[in-house]
């Protein structure tokens, strides 16, 4: 008896003497409006997001974190902000765009400031990883994501997890804030007092816009917030489709 085994990227095939056995082509779609991984992972009976905000106060790592990722240490935190990089002309160019649509309308926020967060936290890199160990799309740190609830860090480097507890933090800052949390914001809205402290939050910490009442006087914090909210308008110019 002999067994033939071919191995192909599309097919996989069986031949035993003169009989022969056909597995078909794996079907795989990363982006239905529930990814494929989503429902990989509740098969299996892995951890299932919960887009419910904290009950308790973050860590005061969490709290008073300043984080940056590894790109920002090459650039000067007093550029004009005609320098900002920013060379995306359309919708169909924005890496991910399908994925933070549907996460934003599952949790009911806005694409554009999401968008924007993520273009300056790794400009759209979901391996980065910074100094302060900050990691993926959203550059979220291991102690952040664990009191958000995800147990496994690792699958901070999966986009669409990384999306998801990205949206969830930006939502706990606007709730804590604000009282409130946005679906969706416009170009006047990015000027509030409540828009620029989560903004400013995102990268100092709620504890430190607390401790300062607002902006702190941190050079990256202020640069962050002048450039997040310059690749805000720059998205919401895009008038990007949202169904």
């Amino acid at each position: 008896m002999f067994l033939i085994v071919n191995v192909r990227a599309e097919e996989i095939s069986f031949k035993i003497d003169k009989y022969s056995v056909e597995i078909p082509k794996p079907r795989i779609d990363f982006l239905n409006s529930k990814s494929t991984q989503d429902k990989a992972f509740e098969e299996s009976g892995d951890e299932v997001f919960d887009p419910s905000l904290p009950t308790t106060e973050p860590p005061d790592s969490v709290k008073f974190a300043l984080k940056v990722a590894e790109k920002t240490f090459s650039k000067s935190v007093d550029r004009d902000i005609d320098l900002y990089d920013f060379d995306i002309t359309a919708p169909s160019e924005i890496p991910y765009l399908v994925l933070v649509i549907k996460n934003a309308k599952e949790q009911s926020f806005d694409v554009e400031l999401t968008l924007s967060i993520i273009k300056e936290e790794s400009d759209f890199n979901p391996r980065e990883k910074s100094r302060a160990g900050a990691m993926g799309l959203m550059q979220i740190l291991p102690d952040t994501a664990r009191w958000l609830g995800l147990k496994n860090i690792s699958r901070l480097y999966d986009p669409d997890t990384n999306i998801k507890y990205g949206i969830k933090y930006l939502r706990y800052l606007f709730n804590r804030f604000n009282n409130s949390i946005p679906n969706e914001l416009g170009k006047d809205d990015i000027d509030k007092d409540e828009v620029i402290k989560v903004v400013a939050a995102y990268n100092a910490g709620p504890g430190n816009v607390e401790k300062y009442g607002g902006i702190p006087p941190f050079k990256e914090t202020i640069n962050y917030v002048k450039k997040v909210r310059f690749y805000f308008i720059k998205f919401e110019d895009l008038n990007i489709p949202k169904n």
